[in-house]
């Protein structure tokens, strides 16, 4: 265990320092047979062998998406009784985390993944009482029964398929409408990051988008552009949304929406704009060369 963890802080800092991408994660943590305990960002979680290719970085305790934490701090700040809803949790990089961050009132966390919703509920085990609920469900447009291909490596990377075939598991699907319920005038985060599934995920929640205007983060990278377009997220979230890219850099705001990893789905009113107006800090987009906020 211990030369796992002293292998991916070694393997980290060669990608820092030379830039090329760090090789080698995925089979390391694989070698790990035994659970273990660590912490991230202040919270416990549980090292689970099954999804030890889910965990990359964690374990050391280094975010695998770094930008993302950045963005939610910020917006989070002078926030209280949020709502926190992971779509596409995995071993629960966020949902731990905002389980155990005062300014979160209840976190939903969504993994149909049978190894990494394991491991996701391992961890919430020291989440305070009440305050996480883990579903194993899928979230799509609507209800019913899909399957979890289950043959990619990586089980962050399994998506929904169409039902049979070889190496396939059978899980329900749900839509947020129907499961969420926040409280009039909570604050809200959506992050979605469902391997193509994002828009789907959206259809299904057009209710919830509509009266709560919730913050939403979506993946959209060469998996999902191959699933959707950006104009068709557009045409569920409607005019009253403004799009971004989540700077990979930085983590804040840009308008480049031909390179994202991430896109930032921000509402022009509710919880999240009142008393703020346009915050530069938060919303406003930054020059693409200098990173400063527009004037």
């Amino acid at each position: 265990m211990h030369l796992y963890l002293a292998d991916l802080k070694t393997l980290w800092r060669l990608r820092q320092i030379f830039k090329i991408k760090a090789y080698g994660l995925g089979w390391t943590a694989s070698r790990v047979g035994c659970e273990f305990d660590f912490t991230f960002r202040g919270a416990p979680f549980r090292f689970v062998p099954a999804a030890a290719r889910s965990s990359c970085l964690l374990p050391a305790g280094i975010p695998n998406e770094p930008e993302t934490h950045r963005f939610l701090d910020r917006v989070l700040e002078g926030k209280s009784n949020v709502l926190f809803i992971d779509v596409g949790a995995s071993v629960g990089e966020f949902a731990i985390p905002m389980a155990h961050d005062p300014r979160v009132g209840r976190v939903l966390a969504f993994e149909p993944s049978p190894s990494t919703y394991a491991a996701l509920g391992a961890s919430a085990v020291a989440a305070p009482a009440g305050k996480l609920a883990v579903d194993d469900r899928a979230v799509g447009a609507g209800q019913g029964v899909g399957a979890m291909d289950l043959r990619a490596r990586s089980p962050s990377a399994a998506a929904l398929r169409p039902v049979g075939g070889h190496d396939v598991e059978p899980v329900e699907i749900c839509a947020l409408d129907d499961v969420v319920h926040p409280h009039p005038g909570q604050a809200v985060i959506l992050l979605i990051d469902i391997e193509g599934g994002e828009l789907e995920a959206l259809r299904g929640a057009r209710g919830m988008i509509r009266t709560a205007r919730p913050l939403i983060i979506f993946e959209y990278n060469s998996t999902t552009r191959a699933c959707f377009e950006l104009q068709d997220a557009r045409q569920v979230l409607g005019a009253s949304y403004r799009l971004f890219r989540l700077r990979s850099s930085d983590g804040r705001l840009d308008d480049d929406l031909d390179h994202t990893w991430n896109v930032v789905a921000v509402p022009d009113g509710g919880p999240w704009r009142e008393g703020r107006g346009d915050d530069l800090h938060l919303f406003a987009p930054c020059d693409r060369r200098t990173g400063l906020p527009h004037a």
